[in-house]
């Protein structure tokens, strides 16, 4: 049978492209989607009338683990409660404090899930200023802290759940969780971080601003964090006196 050596060549050229074609396609760099939260608020839960009182919303992270928690003094109903989301897990909590106007509130929550009583206390001035919990009771978590913002009707208060990744100066691995919350009117930003090696460790704080989409940090001298916003995502890096790394954080709030 004669043999059609004169289309060795053409195949040889179409086989060698399909190739270069191939491993241009595997090289190219697909860029992932920006993260969005699609349950997220865009517009604030709190009431006008409730922007300069005691009365409204507080959103705040959690940390010792990760979460978020809504404290609701009488901005959705009659009623004074607070919803703590912690890995995952919701507690409910409600309150028998009495609300009276021109007074500070100083009040205890509690919630209870299969029997396993979770509880704290929350204090605010009576125009709604300086939010703090206190006596914090949170089973399986004996190193944990709140840091919440009162939300007004003009000032979206969103929060974040993320993760630090680095090294210690030592040259030893560091991971930590890192929960952020912004205050969209005032462009300002408060985190809490702890570092997840070392279990009795503390909570750590820093804040700072947002300038644009970029945030950068009040620290002082020996430490530095800052981050870059894009929709509902922070990435950025850190640097402590004693370790440094990378850091990012999804809004879930």
């Amino acid at each position: 049978m004669k043999k059609n050596y004169k289309k060795l060549p053409a195949i040889l050229f179409l086989l060698i492209m399909g190739i270069s074609f191939a491993g241009c396609k595997k090289d190219k760099k697909v860029d992932e989607p920006t993260f969005v939260c699609e349950n997220c608020k865009m517009v604030p839960d709190a009431r006008a009338e409730y922007n300069a009182s005691s009365k409204g919303v507080y959103k705040g992270i959690v940390v010792g683990s990760t979460g978020t928690i809504v404290i609701d003094i009488m901005n959705s109903g009659t009623m004074m409660k607070a919803t703590m989301v912690l890995d995952g897990v919701t507690v409910n909590f409600s309150c028998a404090g009495v609300w009276v106007s021109g007074q500070p509130i100083v009040a205890d929550f509690t919630g209870t899930i299969n029997s396993v009583i979770y509880s704290f206390r929350f204090r605010v001035d009576a125009t709604g200023g300086n939010a703090a919990t206190s006596s914090l009771t949170i089973p399986g978590h004996p190193v944990v802290s709140f840091q919440l913002i009162k939300e007004t009707s003009d000032n979206l208060v969103k929060c974040y759940e993320g993760a630090t990744e680095g090294r210690k100066n030592s040259g030893a691995a560091q991971a930590g969780s890192l929960n952020v919350v912004i205050s969209t009117k005032t462009n300002t930003w408060t985190a809490l971080s702890k570092d997840k090696l070392n279990t009795q460790g503390g909570v750590n704080f820093v804040a700072g601003r947002i300038t644009g989409n970029v945030l950068t940090c009040d620290c002082g001298p020996d430490t530095q964090v800052t981050g870059t916003m894009t929709e509902d995502e922070i990435k950025g890096t850190y640097k402590g006196s004693d370790n440094s790394g990378t850091w990012s954080a999804r809004r879930t709030l």
